[in-house]
């Protein structure tokens, strides 16, 4: 922008050199003249005499070695002395247009000064000492670097005395470039002439905002294809080693690897260009910058705030405060670049503030009711020399944090607090993390981390240790903020909870993955809602289910009520089904299968996807009680806290009852009772081993049935029950005689046990396309 104004001006000068001449060929011939010893090609529409002045109108310039740029003046007012003096040139409107990516302009710019000073020899730098008042006003600029990326502002002026000051001005400037955007009101350049050397003094602005899409390297692109290419470093500065600022100079996106070596080069770039430009005195202040940052379809808002940027010999270091300089306690980000190959630093200080204060707008990032939200932090980053890798290091506290996400709760989660502190290092082309510590507090409870992630091309390695240190039970009921389990509010408990553990993964050789933990769980609930005591479960309730059709129905379920079946009335066989399908060690667990959870972390990580779940029937029973099937952290924090509340109030023959009477055998069937009509034509009592063991294979997915045409089960079902029944007997829940019995019976739709020979009945046949495979004599718990 500065660069089209000098060139402007330079047009003005080189139409200046005839001015003094009164007629309008003397005054073309002049102008061509001077506009060709400084490599301008010039062309003037009109000349117009006038008292003590001379108009020129539709002036046309083009530099001759710079294609990319071209300005035209709607007037120009050359003011002459009584000794036919050229004392001030003024351009009454016009624009300046540039064409062209930044790096090419810059090299067309570059080429045509050193043409001009080799062919001047000074002369120009010496005649601008004694040249005239030089002043533009309502000019417009227009810059298409390419279809998404242009430049464009209105209002240009600018005002050079004969002195060493320029004074350049802006109404309003739009810069855009992709899906991000920076707009400019009431901009101001101060710019001083130090022996043949234009500096900038200070920029200004009565308000800046930039709306930035953060990409993987969206904004480092932006900085490289922007940025200068060939400033000197001012003396008595460490110089860069040579490529150590080179990036793509196309601006395509880098490599993983190359990101943080672009991010280096991109802010070396500017750190030049603002040294090169501006001096140790100088200053930029910009008041009212906003920042809107985006990324992934969120947004988030920051200011209006102050941005003072200064340098020294070694040094550009930015400061942005956000918020207004009433704040007692104000947050400071303060960037610091080197003007050499040494680390760049970042640090966040300040607080407490509330998020409102920053400039945050409500809906950012799903955050509300942010007046109540106070942020402290004490934040130090560093990028190393090479831009390859991150330290950092401080704490930060968030209180009284309002958010609505619907992966976190259903609900509006209010007051919660949070804090932060550790130090570690990370690798910015995302093959490390190393935490040498970290601890996340939420409420009164700690979280603690420490170890290090590594990935590389089809592998991940993981080394963690950490927990929970002893906390209160009470305290981690307490911790949860409002909305996030509401089922839980009122609830109290006592005794201490400790969780220590340890994960050692390499996907390369996951069965070498170690997990273990220790936990030291004394917690007992001492008070609890109505609406959730177990007790409640005692007499007849209503719940709301889907229905066959898919949509919500309320059923009763209950002691007394038509579709209950006590324990004693179910056959022996189902809860011999379900410890083989569903949870093998129900009767020795207090709720959570640890064994079970380990085996689950492992198949899943060998299959690199969700496979196998680890819930057992404890846990089923709590969601299909009390909980949506939203799949939610609070559903997941409340499932474990009402799980234990199951344990604590209940017998396992109490649970077991529970479970098979609310739980769905099918589109709109819940409980045994209603499935072994349906199904099998007789009563929970009645059912065998082969429709046992068939109704607890089809609870992960109840909607899918597996008969044939007559009636019959599949063939590959067929063999899964068969091999079911033989695990029954290894593990000694069923005795030879109903082995032999559950070998001999075709399980049959609609048709009650019978005991018929089945051909090939072996269990060694076939499943069928899409069939779950054989169970291993390794019991865990089912796919849920």
């Amino acid at each position: 922008m500065r660069t089209g104004l000098k060139i402007g001006a330079l047009a003005l000068l080189a139409a200046s050199g005839a001015a003094s001449a009164g007629f309008s060929p003397l005054v073309r011939a002049q102008a061509s003249a001077r506009a060709e010893r400084a490599g301008l090609s010039l062309e003037i529409g009109a000349v117009r005499p006038g008292l003590g002045r001379l108009w020129l109108r539709d002036v046309r310039a083009q530099l001759r070695d710079a294609p990319s740029l071209n300005i035209r003046l709607d007037a120009v007012e050359v003011r002459v002395s009584a000794g036919l003096v050229v004392t001030e040139v003024t351009a009454h409107g016009g624009e300046i247009s540039v064409t062209g990516a930044p790096s090419t302009v810059m090299a067309e710019l570059r080429a045509w000064r050193a043409k001009r000073r080799a062919s001047s020899d000074g002369e120009v730098d010496a005649s601008a000492r004694g040249a005239p008042h030089l002043r533009a006003a309502g000019l417009h600029l227009l810059w298409r670097a390419d279809p998404g990326r242009t430049v464009e502002a209105w209002g240009l002026a600018l005002d050079r005395s004969s002195g060493s000051r320029e004074e350049l001005t802006v109404d309003l400037a739009r810069a855009r470039w992709g899906k991000s955007a920076v707009e400019l009101a009431g901009g101001g350049v101060s710019l001083v002439n130090v022996e043949g050397q234009r500096w900038l003094e200070r920029v200004t602005a009565d308000h800046v905002a930039a709306t930035l899409e953060l990409g993987a390297t969206a904004l480092g692109d932006a900085l490289t294809r922007a940025g200068p290419t060939s400033k000197e470093v001012p003396a008595g500065s460490a110089a860069p080693r040579p490529g150590a600022l080179s990036g793509s100079p196309d601006g395509s996106e880098a490599s993983a690897r190359e990101r943080g070596p672009r991010l280096r080069a991109a802010l070396a770039r500017a750190a030049l260009a603002v040294s090169g430009t501006l001096p140790a005195s100088g200053a930029v202040d910009l008041d009212g910058l906003e920042l809107r940052l985006r990324h992934a379809g969120q947004t988030l808002n920051f200011g209006p705030g102050r941005l003072h940027v200064v340098r020294d010999q070694e040094r550009v270091v930015a400061s942005l405060t956000p918020g207004s300089a009433e704040q007692k306690a104000p947050l400071t980000l303060k960037l610091e670049l080197p003007l050499g190959e040494r680390p760049v630093g970042l640090a966040v200080e300040g607080g407490p503030v509330s998020l409102a204060s920053l400039g945050v707008k409500d809906g950012d990032l799903g955050l509300t009711q942010l007046t109540r939200s106070q942020l402290t932090a004490r934040l130090g980053l560093e990028l190393a020399a090479d831009g390859r890798t991150l330290d950092f290091a401080g704490q930060a506290r968030l209180d009284g944090l309002s958010v609505e996400k619907r992966w976190l709760s259903a609900e509006r989660v209010a007051g919660l607090d949070l804090a932060w502190r550790g130090h570690g290092n990370l690798a910015l082309d995302g093959a490390r993390l190393v935490l040498d510590e970290s601890e996340l507090g939420v409420g009164k409870v700690r979280l603690t981390a420490k170890g290090q992630l590594e990935r590389g091309e089809g592998w991940k390695r993981i080394s963690l240790t950490g927990g929970i240190p002893l906390a209160s039970c009470d305290d981690l009921l307490e911790s949860s903020p409002a909305g996030l389990t509401p089922l839980l509010a009122g609830m109290r408990a006592s005794g201490t909870f400790s969780l220590d553990g340890r994960l050692e993964l390499d996907t390369r050789r996951p069965d070498d993955m170690v997990t273990r933990w220790t936990v030291a769980n004394g917690c007992r609930i001492t008070a609890v809602p109505a609406s959730v005591s177990p007790r409640r479960f005692h007499e007849p309730w209503t719940r709301v289910v889907t229905g066959a059709d898919r949509q919500p129905l309320t059923i009763t379920s209950g002691p007394g009520t038509p579709t209950w079946v006590p324990r004693f009335a179910i056959s022996k066989h189902m809860e011999t089904a379900l410890m083989i399908c569903e949870d093998a060690g129900f009767r020795r667990h207090h709720g959570f299968d640890e064994e079970a959870i380990r085996n689950s972390i492992r198949e899943n990580v060998k299959a690199g996807r969700f496979l196998r779940g680890a819930s057992t029937l404890s846990m089923q029973l709590a969601k299909n009680l009390y909980l949506s099937r939203e799949k939610t952290l609070s559903r997941k924090l409340e499932e474990a806290v009402l799980t234990l509340l199951l344990e604590q109030e209940l017998t396992k023959d109490e649970i077991l009852e529970l479970y098979l009477n609310v739980v769905e055998f099918g589109p709109g069937i819940y409980g045994i009772g209603p499935a072994a009509r349906y199904y099998f034509n007789t009563s929970a009592a009645g059912l065998s081993l082969g429709q046992s063991l068939y109704l607890a294979s089809i609870l992960p997915n109840p909607r899918r049935q597996h008969f044939g045409a007559g009636g019959a089960v599949s063939p590959g079902w067929s063999a899964y029950l068969r091999k079911l029944m033989q695990l029954a007997h290894r593990i000694h829940r069923i005795s030879d005689d109903e082995l032999a019995a559950g070998l001999e019976e075709q399980v049959t739709f609609g048709v009650p046990a019978r005991f018929t020979s089945v051909p090939g009945s072996d269990g060694n046949e076939d499943l069928e396309p899409g069939e779950p495979p054989s169970p291993s004599d390794d019991l865990g718990i089912g796919d849920r």
